[in-house]
């Protein structure tokens, strides 16, 4: 999967620690429920087809955000399993919804 293409742009807010604290997505917020975790990933630029200059200051790895949210601050509200994926080309964060375990 290209991580890209066919994800929805949200909205996040972090800590000043860094860490993700709220997403905006679809006019909604949703606040993060659980220690967040973070690892990283790098560009496939070979894949891309583009070439990126030595000293260019573009980034090949970014940060893919695992986080568990839930709909503004009802405790109710079920937990959602999302990935937030850096997107470094367009300076944006996309999410990928991850499935539910038992659907």
């Amino acid at each position: 999967m290209d991580r890209f293409t066919d994800l929805d742009v949200v909205e996040v807010q972090f800590t000043p620690a860094g860490k993700p604290w709220k997403v905006l997505r679809d006019g909604r917020t949703w606040a993060v429920a659980v220690e967040p975790t973070v690892f990283f990933e790098r560009i496939k630029w070979w894949e891309l087809g583009i070439r990126i200059p030595k000293g260019a200051g573009v980034k090949i790895d970014y940060a893919v955000w695992l986080v568990q949210v839930r709909l503004g601050n009802n405790e109710r509200s079920s937990l959602l399993s999302w990935e937030l994926v850096e997107d470094t080309f367009g300076k944006v964060w996309r999410v990928h919804d991850l499935p539910i375990e038992g659907q």
